[in-house]
C-alpha cells in the first residue's frame, strides 16, 4: 500500500495543497507574476488539477493550475521528484493545451500564447540554473526564432538564493523550504494552514489520494499484464514451445496464448 501524507502535514508544495491553494485567484495571479516578471490583466477561470483528455484515445494529464487571461494560457506544475522525463512531460502538457483549445472552435491563428511553468524541488539539468527558459530555435542559425508562441520556464528552486529579484527568491525559497520569509509567502502559508481547518477538504484530499492510489496500481497491473503479453508473443514467433508451456512460463491462461497465436498466424499445437 503506497504511503499517503497526513492532512495536517501538507506543505504548500504538496500536490494536492498547491492545486487549492492556487483556487485563489488572488493569489493565483500574483504567483504568476511573480515567476514570470509583469503583470497579467486578470485570471479568466481558474481549475484546480483540471483533467485534460481531448480524444478518448489519448493519456489524460491532470493539470495542478491552468488558468488563463485575455492573450495566454498558463499552466503551473509543482514537481517534488525527478522522474526523469520532464522534457517530454512539458512537451505533452503544451500539445495537450493546444488541442484542448482548438477543440472548443478556435483556428491555428487564434492560439492563445502558452506558458508551461515547472516548479521543481530539485535541478532537472543539474547546471545550478535557477531558470531554465525553454524555446523554440533553430539549430543551424541561433538567431532564427521560431515564433510558435510556446514558453516552458523549469523553475531550478533549489537554487532560490541565485535570484536577484527578492519576491521570486522568497518565493522559490518557500516552495523549496517551506519557509514564508515575506508578506506573500505567509500569505500563501496562512491560506495552507487554513485549508487544513476545513473538513471537506480532508476528506476530498483523502479521496484524491485513494484514487491516485487505485490509478497507479492499476497501471502497474496492467504494465505486468503487457509484460506477460508481449513475452508470449515473442516465444510464440520463436516456435520453440507448445502453446502450453508458453501459458505456463507466462502465468498466462492457455485460452489467451492460443489467441495470440492465432493472431500472429503462428502455428497452434495441440
Amino acid at each position: 500500500m503506497s504511503f499517503i501524507k497526513p492532512f495536517e502535514e501538507l506543505c504548500f508544495y504538496d500536490d494536492f495543497m498547491f492545486g487549492v491553494v492556487m483556487q485563489d485567484k488572488e493569489l493565483c495571479k500574483e504567483a504568476l507574476e511573480c515567476m514570470l516578471g509583469f503583470e497579467i490583466d486578470h485570471i479568466e477561470y481558474s481549475e484546480p488539477q483540471r483533467a485534460v483528455a481531448p480524444l478518448y484515445t489519448a493519456h489524460s494529464i491532470r493539470l495542478d493550475v491552468y488558468v488563463k487571461d485575455s492573450s495566454r494560457i498558463y499552466d503551473v506544475e509543482i514537481q517534488n521528484k525527478d522522474e526523469h522525463d520532464i522534457g517530454r512531460r512539458t512537451r505533452y502538457y503544451q500539445g495537450m493545451m493546444d488541442v484542448d483549445s482548438l477543440l472548443k472552435g478556435e483556428d491555428y491563428s487564434e492560439l492563445k500564447e502558452s506558458i508551461v511553468i515547472f516548479l521543481c524541488r530539485f535541478d532537472p539539468f543539474k547546471k545550478g540554473i535557477p531558470c531554465y527558459t525553454v524555446r523554440r530555435t533553430c539549430k543551424e542559425d541561433s538567431s532564427v526564432f521560431v515564433d510558435d508562441a510556446a514558453v516552458v520556464q523549469i523553475f531550478n528552486c533549489t537554487a532560490y538564493d541565485k535570484i536577484e529579484n527578492e519576491s521570486l527568491r522568497k518565493f522559490l525559497k518557500f516552495v523549496q523550504t517551506n519557509k514564508a520569509e515575506s508578506n506573500f509567502t505567509r500569505r500563501l502559508n496562512n491560506m495552507v494552514e487554513t485549508q487544513k481547518k476545513v473538513e471537506e477538504m480532508k476528506k476530498t484530499y483523502l479521496s484524491w489520494s485513494l484514487h491516485d492510489s487505485d490509478v497507479r496500481r492499476e497501471g502497474r497491473r496492467e504494465g505486468i499484464q503487457e509484460a506477460k503479453l508481449e513475452a508470449a508473443r515473442n516465444l510464440i514467433i520463436k516456435n520453440k514451445l507448445d502453446l502450453e508451456d508458453i501459458a505456463d512460463c507466462t502465468a498466462l491462461p492457455l485460452e489467451t496464448v492460443q489467441q495470440l497465436a492465432e493472431e500472429l498466424k503462428a502455428p497452434v499445437e495441440q
